[in-house]
């Protein structure tokens, strides 16, 4: 049985034409990727226009810059997911959960994200239009900048904690309070 002979190492010139053409972008047209499970995966720029992937488990997936247009998310469950930059456009995420996820900068517009639960996650500068946001639980994230319907929610968040703040102030205990002066027309 004759030896064949060893790969030769890639050239000088084809690593370069490696490095100067980008990989064009997965696209999931109308995929049914429903519970389906996703591990280690590098999806930056995909595209998913009327996919579902609803119970689906995504653990460490990269889906910077990724346009997700008619997508299902629902009961899915999403950790170490990579959503940066992202656009979602009528996706549906009720139910799911999102635990130390990067939505960095992410665009949501007409998104049903009911009865999700969101841990440990950026919200940076992410911005919310016209989605279901109704039951959402938010634990432990980063939400500097993030917008809902043109709404700084960190602002109105730090507004909120001052007002509670200012009406704890401490009250005048019993000994520091001035005694009660009696009423005209009253007998003390």
């Amino acid at each position: 049985m004759a030896k064949k002979p060893p790969i030769a190492p890639p050239s000088a010139d084809a690593a370069e034409d490696e490095g100067t053409q980008p990989a064009k972008p997965a696209r999931f047209h109308g995929a049914a990727l429903a519970g389906a499970s996703f591990d280690d995966v590098d999806l930056r720029d995909a595209r998913l226009h009327n996919a579902s992937l609803a119970g689906a488990e995504l653990d460490d997936v990269d889906l910077r810059d990724a346009r997700l247009h008619n997508v299902s998310l629902a009961e899915a469950e999403l950790d170490d997911v990579d959503l940066r930059g992202a656009r979602l456009h009528n996706a549906t995420l009720a139910g799911a959960s999102l635990d130390d996820i990067s939505l960095a900068g992410a665009r949501f517009n007409d998104a049903d994200a009911a009865a999700t639960r969101w841990s440990d996650a950026s919200l940076r500068r992410a911005r919310f239009e016209g989605s279901d946001l109704r039951e959402v639980e938010i634990v432990g994230c980063a939400i500097d900048g993030l917008t809902i319907d043109g709404v700084r929610i960190d602002r109105l968040l730090e507004e909120a904690k001052d007002r509670s703040r200012a009406g704890q102030a401490p009250k005048a205990t019993e000994k520091e309070m001035p005694p009660k002066k009696p009423r005209k027309g009253r007998k003390p």
